[in-house]
């Protein structure tokens, strides 16, 4: 008797989910997601479309620039064209340094959620290709990044 009762609800708990599609707005920031021992990873999406990745690896890091855009609203591309590994993991320089690369792309799905009042971006890795090569070991199979 309490299954059809709960049935309207997961209706529209599975409508509002499906339907909600991300905005350039939505993600602008800066998100983190730091573990102890300086692991963790930094997402910053800029307005004019840039994006700076930092996967921090205990004493030091790799840092990617790009540009990004939407594949589908739930879907994130960034297209990377420029890499580093930086010698620190404590105030990485994302101005200076870079190599080029080329035929180099992140592509996530990603969706927004409220946890205690703060928002969080959770990506999923789909495809990590870095100079045409499929490089899928950088990212563990779900991101939940804080806005900062």
């Amino acid at each position: 008797m309490r299954l059809p009762k709960l049935l309207p609800a997961i209706i529209l708990l599975t409508i509002t989910i499906a339907t909600y599609a991300l905005q350039f707005a939505d993600i602008h920031g800066r998100w983190q997601l730091l573990y102890r021992g300086n692991y963790g990873y930094e997402f910053r999406f800029y307005k004019n479309y840039q994006a700076v990745c930092i996967i921090y690896m205990q004493t030091n890091a790799v840092v990617f620039k790009g540009v990004y855009t939407f594949d589908n609203p739930q879907t994130i591309r960034i297209n990377i064209n420029q890499m580093k590994n930086a010698d620190s993991c404590c105030d990485v320089n994302t101005t200076t340094g870079f190599s080029q690369v080329k035929s180099s792309y992140f592509l996530f799905n990603a969706s927004i959620a409220t946890k205690n009042n703060k928002k969080m971006l959770e990506l999923k890795p789909l495809s990590i290709v870095i100079d045409g090569i499929n490089s899928e070991g950088y990212f563990e199979p779900v991101i939940v990044l804080q806005r900062m």
